[in-house]
């Protein structure tokens, strides 16, 4: 995975801010060590987080780690297709 601890702390807490009860997964190229750059692809399961949430976090993030591209997918549950390729190869955080 190609999060330092401290980048996976700063995720962890801003997420938790808004949940403290999320399930935070990196998906994409970040979960492979042999890839080189690449964006931020978070799946976080949550049944009280919104868009506006979404929007707050993604700011959060950019304050907390710099400018980077940051995706975040909210679901409740496994029931949408990408949701499921997420998750089957994410790793949580």
């Amino acid at each position: 995975m190609r999060l330092s601890a401290e980048q996976i702390s700063h995720i962890r807490a801003v997420i938790h801010e808004c949940d403290p009860e999320a399930r935070i997964y990196l998906f994409g190229s970040r979960v492979d060590d042999h890839k080189k750059g690449g964006d931020i692809d978070l799946l976080i399961f949550s049944k009280h987080l919104t868009e506006r949430d979404k929007r707050r976090i993604r700011l959060r993030l950019y304050d907390r780690l710099g400018p980077q591209r940051i995706d975040i997918i909210i679901a409740r549950d496994l029931s949408r297709p990408f949701v499921r390729l997420a998750y089957a190869e994410g790793v949580e955080l």
